[in-house]
């Protein structure tokens, strides 16, 4: 298949959906649209150069061919961690001592970058923790993961604050006693709209993580 990498361009390029949306004269909406597909979407020649244009790269770099993956089998990411696993499928409980790692929302899923596995790995316990507390204060939501200069920032958003109507619809389908729904932020700034959706699992279940935190 050939995917459409418009998201990952951007965010290297550090170009915000307002600014692309400003200079193609759209709404960012439509940016928002066209960054959250994996699929090549349907654009005209004029609408390709202007993108390219205003990104200051070829058509090469927004594209990208993958092999299919074999229906029903687990797309897994390779990293340092022996106890990560990374599937496309539906969750299901994580396999006695390892982590498992989701991601939610995407027709197609692309591998995550080893730098989000490893961090998602590193503070899994604290993410599973807070998941449990925040579910118990204010009902069903996500853990917001970001990344900050001084070290990682994590934050509980209820369910009807998360904008993203995937994001519900993801949360309203997770067993908060099972797993975390974590939305990944590459940067501090959360406008920028660039995260991953993931769902989360430990080799100890959330409320196991939460106990051990409060010892």
């Amino acid at each position: 298949m050939i995917r459409w990498k418009l998201n990952e361009v951007m965010s290297r390029k550090r170009i915000r959906n307002k600014d692309l949306a400003a200079a193609l004269d759209i709404t960012e909406n439509s940016i928002y649209r066209l960054r959250k597909t994996d699929e090549m979407p349907r654009l005209t020649p004029q609408r390709l150069e202007g993108i390219c244009q205003i990104l200051g790269c070829q058509p090469g770099e927004l594209l990208e061919w993958v092999p299919d993956v074999e229906q029903g089998a687990p797309a897994v990411s390779a990293v340092p961690v022996n106890a990560v696993q990374v599937y496309p499928n539906p969750p299901r409980p994580a396999p006695q001592g390892s982590i498992l790692i989701q991601q939610s929302g995407v027709a197609t899923p692309s591998p995550l970058p080893q730098a989000v596995l490893r961090r998602l790995t590193e503070f899994c316990q604290q993410v599973l923790a807070l998941s449990w507390q925040g579910y118990r204060t204010y009902g069903p939501g996500a853990v917001i993961f970001t990344d900050h200069i001084e070290g990682p920032q994590i934050a509980y958003l209820e369910r009807d604050k998360l904008s993203d109507p995937r994001c519900r619809q993801v949360v309203e389908h997770n067993r908060p006693e099972h797993g975390a729904v974590v939305l990944y932020y590459y940067t501090a700034d959360y406008d920028s709209g660039e995260y991953e959706m993931l769902t989360l699992q430990g080799p100890k279940s959330p409320p196991d993580c939460y106990s051990l935190l409060m010892e």
